[in-house]
């Protein structure tokens, strides 16, 4: 018989209040989300994990140099109407924010985390849900 593994669920409070408080469009989305998972008692049903916060090289396996540094210029200074933040996806869907880069970095990493699970064999599943919430062009 097959032993069956729990999801894990890439999880800190902190990760949630940065998410939190760099999403916008959607105030408290990581909150509301996590307070749902608690409330169906699904974390019962999961291994909760800390994300880990991605590297600059991390991100640059996924993402080009020029993005991850614009992205870090708008994060720092703002946005200012660079036409740059358009090509790169970045605008109404996807607004510019102040610490945007350390929001890039903080789900990117907690991506990594569940895929290092994956890969390592320690779950079948893992779930970070504020993942997919924002794009991004290479």
């Amino acid at each position: 018989m097959e032993q069956t593994l729990p999801p894990v669920y890439i999880y800190s409070p902190e990760f949630v209040q940065l998410c939190d408080s760099v999403q916008s469009k959607v105030p408290r989305r990581a909150s509301m989300v996590h307070s749902l998972i608690e409330a169906y008692g699904l974390l019962r049903e999961m291994r909760v994990i800390k994300p880990k916060v991605a590297t600059m090289e991390e991100m640059a396996t996924f993402h080009t140099d020029a993005y991850l540094q614009h992205l870090r210029k708008v994060s720092e200074e703002g946005d200012n109407d660079d036409p740059e933040t358009l090509e790169y996806g970045l605008g109404y869907d996807c607004p510019i924010t102040e610490g945007i880069y350390d929001y890039a970095a903080a789900v990117g990493g907690a991506t990594l985390t569940a895929a290092e699970q994956l890969m390592e064999g320690k779950a079948r599943i893992g779930i970070n849900w504020p993942g997919g919430w924002h794009h991004a062009k290479k």
